[in-house]
């Protein structure tokens, strides 16, 4: 039973205050392709990180649920696609800390990324792209501790990042190595960026981060040796569903401009908005936010009650997510016609939106994934 995502005043609390921040920042944080660190303090600050964190590691008590009320009012007021992709690097990052984090874990690293630290989890390589099971990156062990080596590729807030949560290989245990290890960035032997230039999300920094006989203490192992997959597999869910979660919403308002446009805008004698084409583009997007925004209830829903169908409804919505933001703004550029395709905010929205179909895992991942998992409910149900 779906529930919670209707808190309006949650939501319209941090709509107002990512229009107060984020969105009169936005412009100049992408052309220079950094990080809004200060509209992320003020939010931390609001509390947006502790919404979702049980009261006893510093959190609000409250739910996923109210998380994604809040985030959907930071994409609505924001008008930032890449610093919600950002965003939802952190959220991953937190909810991995809250199922596999031990207690001295949750007690040290929460209350940083609660307070503003900026966390990322590492998990891509260049050899092995969205297959995170080819990752080359390895720990040996030495007197009671790790030595982290490898270099991780494309990861957001990767060249910003206070801390990491990276996923590894302890090759003594053989086949079943696959570890994540929990890693500070100010750390002897870690290098970050350089920020790469990308054609969009340049208010995400995206980049490597080197790894160099990183030393790391065997607490910081987050979960068991040899679970890593499973444990990532699991938390990268809710960084899927939230993809389509912020599609949803920063549609919402664009859509609602791009109508009153076709109203005031004339052509051949007659407002846009009176030709059967416009009114298909418009139409079409929002069939595709609506269906987007639903999936990603659902899937949050399938998350948390631990349902067999939680990561193939997860890969639905992230890949709805980066058809519709890619539909969505274009169908704003098309209709703006030559104002659109200037150099400006729906340029720009449609140049975010593209990144979406890649980030955090491709279009095509997100097929293979729903596959997989439909031979495998299919196989389930059999047995």
């Amino acid at each position: 039973m779906i529930h919670h995502f209707s808190d309006i005043n949650l939501r319209a609390h941090f709509r107002d205050l990512a229009a107060a921040t984020v969105a009169k920042r936005a412009e100049e944080c992408s052309k220079e392709g950094r990080l809004d660190r200060d509209s992320w303090q003020e939010l931390s600050d609001a509390g947006m990180w502790r919404l979702a964190v049980p009261v006893e590691w510093g959190g609000k008590g409250g739910t996923w649920w109210d998380f994604v009320a809040a985030f959907e009012g930071i994409a609505s007021g924001g008008r930032d696609i890449g610093f919600c992709l950002s965003m939802v690097a952190q959220a991953g990052l937190i909810r991995s800390l809250l199922i596999y984090g031990d207690e001295e874990q949750k007690g040290y690293w929460l209350p940083r990324l609660l307070g503003g630290d900026v966390g990322a989890t590492a998990l891509t390589e260049t050899t092995g792209g969205s297959d995170v099971t080819r990752i080359a990156t390895s720990a040996t062990r030495v007197e009671g501790r790790y030595l982290l080596t490898g270099h991780k590729d494309h990861i957001t807030n990767g060249p910003v990042a206070d801390v990491a949560l990276i996923l590894g290989r302890v090759p003594e245990y053989g086949e079943h190595d696959i570890t994540l290890f929990m890693v500070d960035l100010k750390d002897r032997g870690v290098q970050q960026g350089p920020v790469e230039d990308m054609m969009g999300n340049r208010t995400s920094p995206t980049g490597p981060i080197a790894l160099d006989s990183v030393a790391v203490e065997a607490k910081n192992i987050v979960g068991a040796i040899g679970g890593g997959i499973e444990a990532i597999y699991n938390t990268i869910s809710l960084d899927r569903l939230l993809y389509g979660v912020l599609a949803a919403a920063y549609l919402d308002p664009l859509l609602d401009e791009v109508l009153d446009y076709t109203s005031r805008r004339h052509a051949f004698k007659v407002p846009i908005a009176d030709h059967q084409y416009v009114q298909g583009r418009i139409t079409d997007a929002k069939f595709a936010i609506e269906a987007t925004r639903w999936v990603s209830y659902g899937a949050l829903d399938a998350l948390m009650q631990n349902s067999p169908q939680a990561s193939l409804i997860c890969s639905v919505a992230k890949y709805h997510a980066g058809e519709t933001l890619k539909l969505g703004t274009e169908t704003a550029l098309r209709v703006y016609g030559h104002l659109g395709y200037m150099e400006g905010p729906h340029a720009r929205a449609l140049k975010d939106a593209l990144g979406t179909v890649i980030a955090g895992g491709t279009a095509e991942m997100q097929r293979k994934n729903v596959f997989n998992q439909m031979r495998r409910l299919a196989i389930s149900a059999t047995a």
